[in-house]
């Protein structure tokens, strides 16, 4: 198995190029279509990696190992996250400081493009990793919130 890339310059290098495959695509199809196609794309590799991290799990899928997950989300200091709870079969936590929704910022992304590559992510992780595991969220950093309350909760 090769060298695990932390998650925020893999982040960048990944952002770099779908930038540029977004670019090429604007004028051949129109931005809100390659919009769709790069989130198709990242949404595809979030629940290909969701299915990876269940295969991990020691004793099958569960909440408790899916919340393990936000280790390598916080890798580097990408997120200060507050307030984790698991009650009633679902992981709550806050995010009040995001340097990925930092990152895209930085490199000028326009919101929906950011969310494309980062909060859109995470209700497809939870899906591959377990069908019964959807997350309910309202607002982003990236979209202007002060901060990201996450609420996966486990139907399955």
């Amino acid at each position: 198995m090769g060298e695990v890339i932390p998650l925020l310059p893999r982040r960048r290098v990944e952002a770099e190029m779908l930038l540029r495959v977004y670019r090429v695509l604007c004028p051949q199809v129109g931005p809100d279509r390659a919009l769709a196609v790069v989130a198709a794309a990242v949404e595809g590799a979030a629940e290909a990696a969701g299915r990876e991290f269940a295969r991990q799990a020691p004793e099958g899928p569960s909440l408790e190992h899916f919340a393990t997950v936000r280790d390598r989300w916080r890798e580097g200091d990408a997120l200060d996250v507050r307030d984790v709870r698991i009650e009633d079969g679902a992981l709550s936590f806050t995010v009040t400081r995001c340097r990925y929704a930092d990152l895209y910022r930085s490199m000028g992304l326009s919101v929906p493009l950011a969310r494309a590559l980062s909060c859109g992510r995470d209700a497809a992780f939870a899906r591959g990793y377990h069908a019964g595991l959807a997350l309910d969220r309202q607002g982003t950093i990236v979209e202007g919130a002060a901060a990201c309350r996450f609420r996966f909760v486990w139907e399955g």
